[in-house]
């Protein structure tokens, strides 16, 4: 059809060399959860067997790690300012198990406080808070990034300070 391209990526793999070569190719470039590689090639392979086979592979053989996985999402969040309820959403989306969440957010050991804190000081520095309206705005603000109501209450006090 006129306008579409054909696509590389489109093309069927039918060979354990050429699936190993697309999986490193992507893992190259960042961390995919094992969940994440199963959509992407699943419909790319002619045998799911093989497609099960070659991601065993690579996770015996250190180039997929779902541990590793969440820990690179976990920082990356942190550092985006979003909080623990956001954080766990995001890793259960990439197919996250919930023993490998919780262990990444306990190694981590984030203090989701002065995360929201931070992030309230940040977005809000120099404006007090001066009606209720203004500090519903703020309360839905640090909602919407997934932080608690304790970890928002403790933002927001030591923001009037």
């Amino acid at each position: 059809m006129f306008g579409q391209r054909k696509n590389s990526s489109d093309k069927l793999i039918e060979t354990e060399s050429a699936l190993v070569e697309a999986v490193i190719q992507l893992l190259a470039r960042r961390e995919y959860s094992r969940h994440e590689l199963e959509q992407r090639f699943r419909s790319r392979v002619a045998d799911e067997a093989l497609l099960d086979k070659v991601l065993d592979r690579m996770v015996a053989d250190g180039y997929q790690s779902d541990l590793r996985c969440a820990g690179m999402i976990l920082r990356q969040r942190v550092g985006q300012g979003y909080g623990e309820r956001r954080v766990r959403f995001d890793l259960q989306n990439k197919g996250i198990d919930s023993t490998l969440i919780e262990q990444v957010l306990e190694e981590e050991a984030v203090d989701w406080f002065d995360q929201a804190r931070e992030l309230a000081g940040r977005k809000y520095a120099g404006r007090p808070i001066t009606d209720m309206k203004e500090k519903a705005k703020r309360v839905r603000h640090l909602q919407g990034r997934g932080f608690g109501f304790d970890e928002i209450r403790y933002a927001l006090e030591v923001d009037e300070d």
